[in-house]
């Protein structure tokens, strides 16, 4: 076998060249002479991979004994095996014999008997072979530890990576992506394969070239910036898919390789689209409360726990005939308000009997104006605290001049009235109290959803504000109530559709919470003809039968309407039926009538089922309800085809429901 040879007289300089022969790259084809232990393991060691990367590949054994061990272990390799040495020469493409006996006949035979052309490594060789097999096993573990090694560092390094809340890219120098994290994977919706090794500007921005030439920042352009800055922080705005302003704050750090070069840029971005918004919102509404504090026609003032005055509004200035700046420069809180007066009235907002806690309940007193003179006013105050700390107090003043002269001419207003009028019925005072209460009522309304949502991000005061809402919408029930009582007749007639009736009535309920549970199913007879009568009214009546099934059944079970039309009679049919405990039977002969109610105190009014039969009857049809043993109840409503006028004793109640 020729050995490569060596470039002689290499200058002091010169690296040593190997020079390698024709035959260096072909593989070698080897046969083993000698099937003992010393084969057997030399081909346990040289396996297939083995095999591959030392470019060899073994064809053959051959011993005189047939049961030597390295014979049969050919044997169970599918190799040729043979007691004949020139069987050998056979085996096509074979250029190397390592004889593995140490015998100088069995050498001569080989000798003898293969062709010249086919080299042969004895014994000794094969100890170096075994030797060089040893050191490259070793070195391919090593490199395959290391290897492994390197994989699972990048794989724990990318486990971390996928851990943390905030969307990770790691750039090349060229731009193109190197890897990212899941968490960039979810929010952008991509699977890893579509994103290594593409542009990051369009994969990251969407964009069809690089930021730099798209006139954003790209901090790939400058790293030596980057090198100096070491962390570069930025608030990035766009616009997405559907135009809807986003915002990204974007963290960008270079990473070194072991000569301190910059290879890639770290990316860490996360949407900061919400927090951006609240902000501005809070500004809108900073602005929006300072227009409403200065634009109100009470007084309003802020003062911090030494007195010292920190808004002063424009009813303010009105009220004492100070200007603002006058009391925020060189002013004081006793500069209009008794101090003694004002001690009392700390002393009652810290206690529990003038109205909450922290608060004051609207309170009669006087204050003084530039002038010196005093003016009757209303006072409302809260202390305001930050972190459970007194920081401040701040104070509501209307000037009671004119409403106390309002109520001076009504007390006079009413004595005449006494002497002239008496109350013509109980209907009349009962319309007449609904229609003063009712504006009132809706202005409170107004007023408390605007503070509930000024106030939404303080959960501290939710719940009251709430209860206000929720006992406000209940007085306005009454007053509605009141307002209907001495109604006896159906308002505006029309012909309509009872299909597209009912069908408006779901719509506006399916949707609420109270039906997320309940399986709603219709079974309409088809063209029916259209009906007459006051479609407002009998849409009241079925929100009330679907709103009193789903309480029923504890918003959780199936609500099924079956309607038809029987020509012989001319009447509706209409079955509303619920899979709720139906009604017992102790209670059947009570459920119509006006205030019974089986709901606990402030849940009902008793007055759904007791409106609902009376505008029954006034458009000429009936209403009765049927519990099946099994549970459930079916309320079963007739109603005319034309409706006909038929009064009734009871009054009826217009726009109201149990909900």
């Amino acid at each position: 076998m020729r050995s490569p040879s060596v470039k002689s007289d290499p200058g002091p300089s010169d690296p040593v060249t190997l020079i390698r022969g024709k035959q260096a790259g072909q593989p070698l084809r080897v046969a083993i002479v000698g099937g003992g232990k010393a084969c057997r393991n030399l081909l346990k060691v040289l396996d297939k991979d083995r095999q591959a990367r030392l470019k060899m590949k073994i064809l053959g054994v051959a011993d005189i004994n047939p049961e030597a061990p390295g014979l049969r272990y050919a044997r169970e390799l599918n190799l040729l095996t043979t007691t004949n040495i020139r069987d050998l020469s056979d085996l096509e493409g074979l250029n190397l014999i390592i004889e593995l006996t140490g015998s100088p006949k069995v050498r001569e035979e080989i000798f003898r008997t293969i062709p010249s052309n086919i080299s042969v490594m004895d014994h000794m060789g094969a100890r170096l072979l075994w030797d060089l097999i040893q050191i490259e096993t070793e070195k391919y573990e090593l490199e395959r530890e290391h290897l492994e090694k390197k994989e699972k560092e990048k794989k724990y390094s990318q486990i971390i990576l996928d851990s943390l809340p905030y969307r990770i890219m790691v750039v090349n120098l060229d731009m193109t992506i190197e890897t990212v994290n899941q968490t960039f994977l979810n929010e952008f919706n991509l699977a890893r394969e579509d994103v290594l090794g593409r542009y990051c500007y369009e994969v990251r921005h969407g964009l069809e070239k690089p930021c730099g030439e798209a006139g954003y920042a790209c901090h790939l352009l400058n790293l030596e910036e980057m090198k100096e800055a070491k962390l570069i922080n930025t608030i990035r705005e766009y616009r997405g898919k559907n135009g809807e302003e986003h915002f990204d704050v974007i963290t960008i750090a270079p990473i070194y390789n072991d000569q301190g070069e910059i290879v890639n840029l770290l990316e860490a971005s996360r949407d900061v689209t919400e927090r951006i918004k609240l902000e501005r919102e809070a500004e809108k509404s900073k602005i929006f409360f300072q227009n409403v504090i200065q634009s109100a026609v009470d007084g309003i003032v802020v003062v911090d726990t030494k007195g010292q005055v920190l808004i002063f509004n424009e009813g303010m200035e009105r009220l004492t005939g100070y200007s603002t700046k006058e009391i925020m420069e060189d002013g004081h809180l006793a500069s209009f308000y008794n101090m003694d007066v004002a001690k009392e009235n700390m002393i009652k907002m810290r206690s529990d009997q003038h109205g909450p806690l922290g608060k004051l309940n609207p309170t009669s007193m006087s204050i003084t104006t530039k002038k010196g003179k005093d003016v009757p006013v209303t006072l409302s105050a809260s202390i305001i605290t930050i972190n459970d700390k007194e920081v401040g107090s701040v104070g509501v003043f209307t000037d009671m001049r004119e409403i106390l002269k309002m109520r001076k001419d009504l007390e006079d207003a009413h004595v005449q009235l006494v002497q002239s009028e008496k109350i013509a019925s109980v209907g009349r005072m009962a319309a007449g109290v609904a229609h003063e209460i009712n504006n009132p009522l809706a202005g409170a309304l107004i007023y408390a959803e605007l503070l509930k949502e000024e106030l939404q991000n303080d959960s501290k005061y939710q719940n009251d504000i709430q209860e206000v809402i929720n006992q406000t919408l209940r007085c306005k029930k009454i007053v509605a109530e009141l307002l209907e009582f001495s109604r006896q007749s159906i308002g505006q007639t029309s012909s309509f559709s009872l299909e597209y009736l009912i069908n408006q009535c779901l719509n506006l309920l399916i949707n609420q919470a109270l039906f997320q549970d309940i399986r709603v199913t219709t079974e309409i007879e088809p063209d029916l003809p259209e009906m007459v009568g006051d479609m407002g009214q009998l849409q009241q009546v079925f929100t009330n039968l679907f709103i009193n099934a789903a309480h029923a059944m504890e918003e959780k079970g199936m609500l099924k309407i079956v309607a038809n039309y029987q020509p012989d009679n001319s009447r509706f049919v209409i079955k509303v039926s619920d899979t709720g405990p139906g009604i017992p039977a102790e209670l059947s002969d009570k459920i119509f009538d006006i205030f019974f109610t089986t709901k606990p105190v402030g849940k009902g009014t008793g007055l759904g089922l007791s409106i609902t039969q009376n505008i029954v009857q006034l458009h000429g049809g009936t209403i009765g309800f049927d519990c099946p043993p099994g549970g459930g109840t079916t309320f079963i409503i007739e109603l005319p085809l034309e409706f006909m006028d038929k009064p009734t004793d009871k009054p009826v109640f217009e726009g109201l429901n149990e909900s």
